[in-house]
């Protein structure tokens, strides 16, 4: 691809990109409480830059060191925070890439609540916290424009190629004043679409006077904000002219509101690729100045593909380069089949595990650990084998053959990929096949052996004689201790999903409302080829509590919007032939007329192997779901770790 658009040369204002991507901002949470870069998003974005990308875009950069974002975020607040800014923004130009900070003032999203500070609007109104907004005055208005143009100066200053004004998703303080979902004001700073606009209007002077005409300004905006009473691609194509002529050099067009469809602002499963090139084409063609385009954007061809059709001028990838820091370098040598692809599964990246703070990825465990998870050849090459060819066998084997052992898998089935064969089968989670194409391809071009159809037991590791052993063979099914369980109309989300029992219609009841017993129910709704209905029990007071949001409520509104009943705070007592006894609110009740009763109550470990093994073989290991039923996330990074530690 090195001679086709995407690869291409962009010039925004006076700053010229070596290509046509760039990376998103994305709050990671690696920052550092003083406001300045540390080492550890240091090094992140450093990757990013050997990877080839052309544009870095810093996530949350306020323009008040007191008014933080969600957490600590980066500053532009003072002057004693240039040198230090400097400092990063050299090393990132040492690999040819462009830095540009995203200047905002968190406003209403800002956590000053925390430390007794009222967060501030355009307007009254509770926050995503549930926080009470204070509006802001007039006077206090003009302070935090001259504090926007003070941080372009400041990013100047320190070497930057531009800054990004954030005015998106009815979100922050510029986002949020831009919107009439949050600016209900009546002064010269709300009313209509020309004042809503005002704030950010005079932002963009401040910037161009303190900065100069020269420092080029990329705008966030939402092309359409997706919500009923929200700005509309048609207001947006009314102002573009207007920014345009304020000192705008150019647009990253973005869609959706932060509170009412977060699945539209960061499109998980069920939203198309490329969710905003609609209105992206529509700014594009009456702009006259560069366009760029966010939102499910994973794959370079697909990029390449609406920048040669000239939809749009770049792309601004952020889950794709979380996955996979070097893919513009493997896209411009098309070495697709190498690039760890974003299956916009949400975990891991958007939602946050117990007791995890920092973003990761589920096919790309060294997110924020770049230094400290580098691979390195192994000095003693082992026989290493491995069992089970789910995802955490396959990482195992990927990077220890990467580090030069020999490496087997026993695949007790026809193929690989264990679970995710199951979790891709319901709807719109076929992406997630990805994940096995890349791992199998990978091990391919590494030598690794795969052995199908092969049962491992004692006797068959003895015989291959391995240096080390690693279990990696997954979970089964949980059956819970509920009377009578064992009737033949009782069976397990996963033989639904196998196919192994074709539900089309009929009176269903699903035990267990985490993410499984939920979608199960969605692939029965999706497969239904009659009249069917749908109970779901779940013990805890809400469903699905297991998935990231951007999946989680569209699922939830599907269900509801089929008629699925979901009995939350409800505990299963006893099966009866098609009646089921349960307890909701310390009072027992009689649900009744099932011709299906479905159990997606959880997982236990397949561990037997690793107990009769370790003590037979020079080294054993346990990973994955086997040693404790969990997530594809901690699967992978547990093959990740092992493999470069074998």
């Amino acid at each position: 691809m090195t001679n086709t658009n995407l690869f291409a040369p962009l010039k925004i204002g006076t700053m010229e990109i070596k290509n046509r991507i760039a990376m998103a901002p994305m709050t990671l949470g690696f920052e550092s409480k003083d406001g300045t870069i540390n080492e550890t998003l240091t090094n992140f974005w450093l990757e990013r830059a050997k990877g080839g990308v052309g544009l870095i875009i810093l996530d949350v950069v306020t323009v008040d060191s007191s008014v933080p974002y969600l957490g600590n975020t980066i500053s532009l607040g003072d002057d004693n925070l240039i040198p230090s800014f400097k400092v990063f923004v050299d090393k990132i130009h040492k690999y040819g890439t462009k830095v540009i900070p995203q200047i905002t003032h968190p406003g209403p999203e800002s956590i000053s609540w925390t430390y007794g500070v009222q967060p501030v609007g355009p307007s009254t109104y509770p926050n995503q916290f549930g926080q009470m907004v204070r509006e802001l005055s007039t006077e206090e208005i003009k302070q935090i424009v001259e504090m926007y143009g003070d941080a372009a100066r400041r990013a100047k200053e320190a070497g930057c190629d531009g800054v990004q004004l954030h005015c998106a998703h009815a979100y922050m303080l510029a986002g949020s004043f831009l919107s009439p979902l949050r600016n209900k004001r009546t002064d010269e700073y709300g009313g209509d679409l020309d004042g809503r606009a005002k704030f950010t209007l005079e932002i963009i002077k401040n910037m161009k006077e303190k900065a100069g005409e020269d420092f080029p300004i990329i705008m966030r905006i939402s092309g359409d904000e997706r919500v009923p009473g929200g700005n509309t691609i048609n207001d947006m194509l009314y102002l573009i002219p207007k920014f345009i002529e304020a000192g705008v050099d150019g647009f990253e067009v973005s869609g959706g509101t932060q509170y009412e469809v977060c699945w539209k602002l960061i499109p998980c499963h069920g939203e198309e690729v490329g969710l905003n090139l609609r209105e992206a084409k529509a700014i594009k063609d009456i702009s006259t100045v560069p366009v760029l385009m966010v939102g499910k954007i994973n794959s370079p061809q697909y990029a390449n593909h609406i920048i040669k059709n000239k939809f749009v001028d770049g792309v601004v990838m952020g889950r794709a380069l979380l996955s996979d820091p070097h893919l513009p370098n493997k896209a411009k040598d098309e070495r697709f089949d190498d690039i760890a692809p974003c299956t916009s599964c949400g975990i891991g990246c958007i939602s946050r595990e117990e007791g995890q703070t920092t973003a990761t990825c589920v096919i790309n465990p060294t997110v924020g650990k770049e230094k400290e998870m580098t691979i390195i050849p192994a000095e003693d090459k082992k026989k290493v084998l491995i069992i089970g060819g789910g995802l955490a066998g396959l990482e195992t084997a990927r990077v220890a053959a990467l580090r030069g052992h020999n490496v087997t898998i026993f695949e007790k089935n026809s193929k690989l990929g264990g679970q995710i064969n199951l979790a891709s089968v319901p709807p719109f989670k076929q992406e997630l096949t990805k994940w096995i194409t890349y791992l199998t391809k990978q091990i391919n071009k590494l030598g690794v052996k795969v052995q199908f159809n092969q049962d491992a037991n004692v006797e068959s590791i003895k015989e291959f004689n391995p240096d080390t052993v690693v279990i990696a063979t997954g979970a089964d099914p949980l059956k819970p201790n509920i009377k009578g369980i064992d009737q033949k109309n009782v069976i397990t989300g996963n033989e639904v999903l196998k196919g192994l029992v074709p539900i089309v219609s009929g009176n269903i009841l699903i035990i267990g409302g985490g993410m499984i017993g939920c979608e199960v129910a969605d692939t029965l709704l999706h497969n239904s080829r009659g009249e069917i209905s749908i109970q779901l029990v779940e013990m805890l007071d809400q469903i699905a509590q297991d998935m990231p949001p951007n999946n989680r409520m569209p699922l939830i509104n599907r269900l509801y919007s089929k008629g699925v009943k979901i009995n939350t705070s409800t505990k299963v007592l006893e099966i009866k032939d098609k009646k089921v006894l349960v307890e909701k609110m310390n009072k027992e009740e009689i649900l009744n007329s099932f011709d299906h009763i479905i159990l997606c109550c959880g997982s236990k470990s397949k561990d037997n192997l690793y107990k009769d093994i370790k003590n037979l073989v020079p080294e054993a290991h346990i990973i994955g779901d086997a040693k404790s039923p969990r997530k594809a996330l901690q699967a992978v990074a547990e093959g990740s770790t092992l493999g470069r530690l074998l």
